[in-house]
């Protein structure tokens, strides 16, 4: 029987992690265990480490010593340094991506099983509200919130996948399909915040598209029927659409009044904050705003968060993780956007499309705290590190090659 090279289980492991990722928390830890133990072994045997890419590993390790100091000054230490450890493994599958897809066949079939784990995580919140009547989508996700963020990272994917012209036109045609139903399924998730997100996303594609303005329009302009057809076609939505302006609906107000108090948190412990995970005892025990209707016991366990990314920071890092989070996140839009311009000849090329799902989430995260849970972050780093994967294979030629075989 012959061997498997350390770079073919790698892929395979990659290959496995798209597919789990969007589908099932625990078998994506499985994958992410797997290829951690494939590189210590792969090293220790050629006592060497594989070459992974120097100046992402150099950033993320910035990021990571502003995490582990602000842990050690934290309320609770142990605590917080458990997140920040937890927190590491959450890169594995950017390093992963980035490291082990080399080859065109390999990248399609990495954007594959993508597709494929996206119909089925559609096709199961679809059935929850179509047929079991839920009230919110979910599909394979823990809350209807973390599927709207699915939807937001799957949609660009999914658009990116139909105009690969490496792939066949049935994978392509699927992918059209997937898109459609990622938007519904956006819609079925309620999720306000990632309704908004989406639709600022679409402003800023067209802001340095110019040269595709036309295609955009069309593309909007579906999007934009589908939105209406399903909305049109259930009360719910619609009193979830009144609700977005309204100051009085009780999840508006409480989300303001949390941000307040994570400013007062902010302003108390502005260096380093009160550690990672703290925010839950520091809000629900003393900065709770005696206004806030959502408070502790009667089954209400307490909000561990902010509901918005960068108070989030602010309150359990202070400056320190604050400005940790800003410039780990400037650096990859700048990274995205730089893959966007060498890629202009396409209309929404792998950097436009990590571009885009980079800004979805953040500006969901104005009003949820997002970039903080395992399986978004998990699918965002596995996709940016396929789309990064997708430039090297670009530069030398593979990508976008008709005279190879499609898929």
């Amino acid at each position: 029987m012959p061997k498997i090279s350390f770079d073919a289980a790698m892929y395979f492991v990659v290959l496995f992690m798209a597919f789990a990722v969007p589908l099932s928390t625990a078998a994506a830890s499985i994958a992410v265990g797997l290829g951690t133990l494939f590189i210590i072994v792969h090293s220790v045997r050629a006592r060497k480490f594989p070459t992974f890419d120097a100046k992402i590993l150099e950033v993320l390790a910035v990021y990571i010593v502003c995490q582990i100091f602000t842990a050690i000054t934290s309320w609770n230490p142990s605590i917080s340094l458990r997140e920040v450890v937890g927190e590491v493994h959450r890169f594995f599958p950017l390093i992963f991506a980035m490291t082990f897809i080399k080859r065109r066949e390999q990248l399609g079939g990495v954007l594959i099983a993508t597709l494929l784990a996206s119909l089925i995580n559609d096709a199961a919140g679809i059935f929850q509200c179509l047929v079991q009547g839920a009230p919110r989508a979910y599909g394979f996700n823990h809350t209807p919130t973390f599927y709207g963020s699915f939807m937001l990272i799957q949609l660009p994917v999914m658009i990116f996948i139909a105009q690969s012209e490496f792939l066949s036109p049935l994978w392509r045609r699927l992918a059209l399909v997937g898109a459609g139903l990622s938007l519904i399924c956006l819609v079925l998730s309620m999720t306000r915040g990632a309704w908004l997100a989406l639709v600022a996303c679409v402003v800023i594609f067209v802001v340095p598209e110019k040269k595709y303005r036309r295609m955009t329009a069309k593309i909007c302009a579906g999007l934009a029927i589908v939105f209406v057809i399903v909305a049109a076609m259930s009360p719910k939505i619609q009193d979830r659409l009144t609700t977005l302006t309204d100051a009085n609906f009780q999840s508006n107000s409480e989300r303001l009044l949390m941000w307040q108090s994570a400013v007062e948190i902010f302003r108390d412990y502005p260096i380093y904050g009160v550690g990672q995970k703290m925010f839950f005892t520091a809000y629900n025990e003393q900065y709770i705003s005696p206004e806030a209707k959502e408070r502790p016991g009667d089954g209400m366990r307490g909000h561990t968060h902010p509901h918005n990314n960068f108070l989030h920071r602010a309150s359990e890092g202070g400056l320190i993780g604050l400005l940790s989070f800003v410039g780990l996140y400037a650096y990859f839009f700048w990274k995205f956007f730089r893959q966007f311009r060498r890629e202009r000849r396409f209309a929404f090329g792998a950097g436009m499309t990590a571009f885009m799902i980079l800004a979805a989430l953040q500006l969901e995260g104005l009003t949820d705290t997002n970039m903080n849970q395992v399986p978004i972050m998990r699918e965002f780093w596995l996709i940016a590190g396929t789309m990064l994967a997708a430039d090297n294979i670009l530069n030398r030629g593979e990508f976008f090659d008709n005279r190879r075989k499609n898929f």
